[in-house]
């Protein structure tokens, strides 16, 4: 991960005057990547068994070809437009090589989604793609939530773009996430976007039209909505429940799987999502983070760490100069701040 950005500007980046600027085919590249890389994951979610019981006596395979077919048709994708843009992602090819059946059906899955053959060679190359050093950086997390996905809850296929430490651009595909999250009628399967200056949008994943998003513009404290990770170690839960207490906030938690929850505030679904880790030390991984903090900054929210820092992907692989997340719709961002500050004195 690049420290800053050197006092460089790339053409394809960089304007002279008015600072950073998209190049459209990078969200088309993107989005098309995403979109792909969710019919990998429901394709191997088909052909898995649908009793949990038969589910958990294969372990971690299916989530196993999913992470890797996932990875493989996004980096083929970004890899192929941009070589030189820098990549940082979850998965390396090496593991797996050693798994034996299971790499064969990613090859076939992987092909499924591409429309075309594919070698074993192809995807190992795709999978362990890590371009140049050029901006932006794509910060790829090939399936977010991968208990969700096992659970066939909620689970996102996540791409952030970071420019100079800062997560500039995001794609998250949220295939069991409603279309729109004020009428679940509508069907399931949600791709959102979003571009910081430019705003966020969400479109249903498998095409149809586009929609602009925005946060919540609630500020009263007794309709707050909650977010939370189901895991217990991804979020600790009773210092959550400890912060929703101390400010009042009276509209609810749901615990949900993965970056979905950064599309739901996003979108207006919710006001908060609090995401401290029950170990001080640790620090979050940037995948899991850079798509949805800019989708949530693009749709007029605000994401810190639980001190209000801004979040500083400059630091590797990891938010070491971080702790924890909140992203919220901006309106309560400090009054969460302070009562988290309250509880974590006391």
């Amino acid at each position: 991960m690049r420290r800053g950005n050197g006092g460089r500007r790339a053409a394809s980046w960089w304007a002279v005057d008015s600072g950073p600027v998209l190049d459209p085919r990078i969200l088309d590249v993107a989005r098309g990547a995403v979109r792909s890389a969710a019919g990998v994951c429901l394709g191997v979610l088909a052909e898995a068994p649908e009793a949990p019981d038969s589910m958990a006596k294969l372990g971690r395979e299916p989530v196993t070809v999913a992470d890797y077919g996932s990875q493989a048709v996004i980096l083929e994708a970004v890899g192929g437009a941009f070589p030189d843009h820098e990549v940082v992602a979850e998965e390396c090819a090496e593991l797996l090589l050693a798994e034996g059946e299971a790499a064969e059906r990613v090859v076939r899955l992987t092909a499924r989604a591409l429309g075309r053959e594919v070698g074993l060679e192809d995807l190992v190359a795709w999978i362990d793609h890590r371009g140049g050093d050029d901006e932006p950086t794509w910060a790829i997390d090939p399936i977010d939530g991968t208990k969700g996905f096992l659970r066939r809850e909620q689970f996102a296929i996540a791409v952030g773009l970071v420019v100079g430490g800062e997560p500039v651009a995001g794609v998250l595909g949220c295939p069991h996430f409603p279309i729109d999250g004020r009428d679940p009628q509508r069907g399931t399967g949600v791709l959102y976007w979003g571009v910081v200056g430019e705003g966020a949008f969400a479109e249903p994943l498998h095409g149809g039209p586009v929609r602009r998003v925005s946060v919540s513009s609630r500020s009263d404290a007794g309709g707050v909505r909650v977010l939370g990770s189901v895991e217990s170690s991804h979020g600790d839960p009773a210092l959550v429940r400890a912060v929703i207490a101390e400010a009042g906030l009276g509209g609810g938690m749901v615990r949900i799987d993965s970056q979905v929850k950064y599309g739901a505030v996003a979108d207006g679904v919710a006001e908060v999502y609090l995401r401290p880790r029950n170990r001080p030390e640790y620090r979050e991984r940037i995948w899991d983070h850079a798509a949805g903090a800019a989708i949530v900054t693009a749709a007029g929210g605000r994401v810190t760490d639980l001190d209000g820092a801004a979040l500083d992907f400059s630091t590797g692989s990891r938010l070491e100069a971080n702790r924890g997340v909140v992203a919220t719709n901006g309106a309560v961002h400090d009054l969460v701040l302070e009562a988290l500050r309250t509880v974590e004195s006391a």
